[in-house]
């Protein structure tokens, strides 16, 4: 599928981006003087420099508090043909990797897609499984374990959380995340029902935290051109 900012844009043409009226949002950041832009992006500066981090054993599917969401247990993700097709090839060898440490595996293969959806059985991504640190993404360490290139197996949707990528039509996108003033449009009741978007003390602002996903979908020059947008941001807010 070519480059990861091809496969960005391919994702965003076959319609599997949010679907929301951003113009509100985009007008708003630019009256306060929060709307950045780097090559051809604009990019939501306080969504972009909230805290975030990763904790997946505070969010998975089972032992958590009331209220508290998970993007492997509680998030439909659509996936594009080609993202389908790649996966389904992949059934034997993703299959053999998963059956010795989920035990949604034992026995058979689970259904992985209900249409261009992921399955979620026994109320978590079919392709999750548990770690003593909390859910692993199968698709994300096999991909590791076998020097495959990320986004080979691993769909586009885990790979941006809490990343948005919205087309705002006229050639415009908007790089923005899930945030207190944005999880609505991305079809979410809200942002802290996530504890990686809370806000905890020791929490690094998201460019930070998602450096190497930035460095991976738009390549080091333009990732380094977002960083730098948001933090200068950050010290002038």
């Amino acid at each position: 599928m070519g480059s990861p900012r091809e496969q960005l844009s391919t994702w965003l043409a076959e319609g599997e981006a949010p679907e929301a009226d951003w113009g509100g949002r985009v007008l708003q950041l630019a009256m306060r003087g929060d709307l950045g832009s780097v090559d051809d992006i604009l990019l939501d500066l306080p969504a972009l420099g909230q805290p975030f981090a990763c904790r997946s054993k505070t969010c998975s599917s089972v032992d958590r508090p009331p209220r508290t969401r998970s993007c492997c247990a509680d998030i439909a993700v659509q996936l594009a043909p080609w993202e389908q097709d790649a996966i389904r090839e992949a059934m034997p060898e993703i299959g053999a990797f998963l059956a010795p440490r989920d035990g949604r595996w034992d026995d058979a293969t689970p259904e992985p897609f209900v249409g261009a959806s992921l399955t979620r059985p026994q109320g978590r991504c079919v392709f999750s499984w548990r770690h003593a640190g909390g859910l692993r993404c199968g698709l994300h360490t096999l991909e590791d374990q076998t020097g495959r290139p990320r986004g080979t197996l691993k769909p586009m949707p885990c790979r941006l959380f809490p990343l948005l990528w919205i087309d705002l039509g006229d050639g415009r996108t908007l790089l923005s995340a899930v945030a207190k003033g944005t999880a609505r449009k991305a079809g979410l009741s809200s942002a802290t029902a996530f504890p990686c978007l809370r806000g905890d003390a020791g929490y690094d602002p998201l460019v930070s935290s998602m450096a190497d996903t930035l460095r991976e979908l738009f390549g080091v020059g333009v990732a380094r051109g977002i960083s730098s947008a948001v933090h200068r941001w950050r010290r002038e807010a």
